[in-house]
């Protein structure tokens, strides 16, 4: 009797160490994030340092990564969001993302600049 009572408690010990840890993982690792993405390859030096907003309030600025990487994530939350990229005189096209369900977790918008009569900032 005493064999598989010991036996018990072992399993049970595993059982919770097991749970701990993995509820550890969950915790540590935080929720599901979600992220715009903006590319700005097509226009490179023109929008580096560029204000990015985000549902009207700035969140950062575009900068690269190393020598080619012309993309810059923004963290936001699971929703409809407003997106503009902010150029000193020029007028910028706000776009929307929605992240979260079925749309995903990752929206990417690429940034060009218009130069016509007026210089006008276009995410697409």
């Amino acid at each position: 009797m005493s064999d598989g009572l010991r036996s018990l408690r072992w399993r049970a010990a595993i059982s919770l160490v097991g749970f701990g840890l993995v509820f550890a993982w969950v915790a540590g690792t935080g929720s599901t994030s979600h992220t715009v993405q903006i590319d700005y390859s097509w226009v490179r030096d023109m929008l580096d340092s560029a204000e990015v907003e985000i549902d009207g309030q700035v969140v950062g600025i575009l900068q690269r990564y190393g020598r080619s990487q012309f993309v810059t994530g923004f963290r936001v939350g699971r929703g409809e969001h407003v997106v503009r990229v902010l150029l000193p005189g020029c007028a910028s096209t706000p776009d929307t993302a929605r992240l979260g369900g079925r749309a995903g977790r990752v929206v990417v918008f690429m940034a060009d600049v218009e130069d016509d009569m007026t210089c006008r900032v276009l995410l697409r």
